[in-house]
């Protein structure tokens, strides 16, 4: 009974003109959870790219998981952007490939990442004839020469 008359307020809030509908509790924790639930429902294309993109560029990523959690980023993004024209998985399935390939290819940041953006790329590759000087960066005993 409570719900039903806190639900007739929030309406009638939002009909008289309100800037600011007050959603309960239940209702967001809905939305979340479709939200959740049609990211999940791509799993298929997150698993195919990101295996395809390892198989060919694994000697320049950090790892599996560092190229997964990107692409699974990159589907969040591209379910904000898609309008509604056309089919959405094939809108993603593009949309996935050439950030991807914009990524490691031209070195371009994730899209809508702009403050820190993050990269599965590593950084240049450390040849032997410098790995002394990285062990003694990195590995030393405190001791100053």
């Amino acid at each position: 009974m409570e719900q039903q008359n806190e639900q007739k307020h929030v309406q009638k809030q939002f009909a008289d003109g309100a800037a600011e509908e007050k959603l309960p509790a239940e209702k967001c924790s809905e939305d979340i959870n479709q939200w959740h639930n049609k990211v999940l429902s791509y799993k298929h294309l997150v698993r195919r790219w990101t295996a395809y993109f390892w198989g060919i560029n694994k000697a320049f990523l950090y790892s599996y998981e560092d190229l997964e959690q990107t692409i699974w980023y990159i589907l969040m993004v591209g379910l904000q952007e898609f309008d509604g024209r056309g089919d959405e998985e094939q809108f993603l399935n593009w949309y996935i490939r050439n950030k991807v390939v914009s990524i490691m290819m031209y070195g371009k940041k994730p899209p809508k990442c702009t403050h820190l953006p993050f990269t599965p790329i590593r950084f240049d590759y450390v040849s032997p004839d410098e790995m002394a000087e990285v062990n003694e960066l990195f590995y030393s005993d405190g001791e100053d020469d």
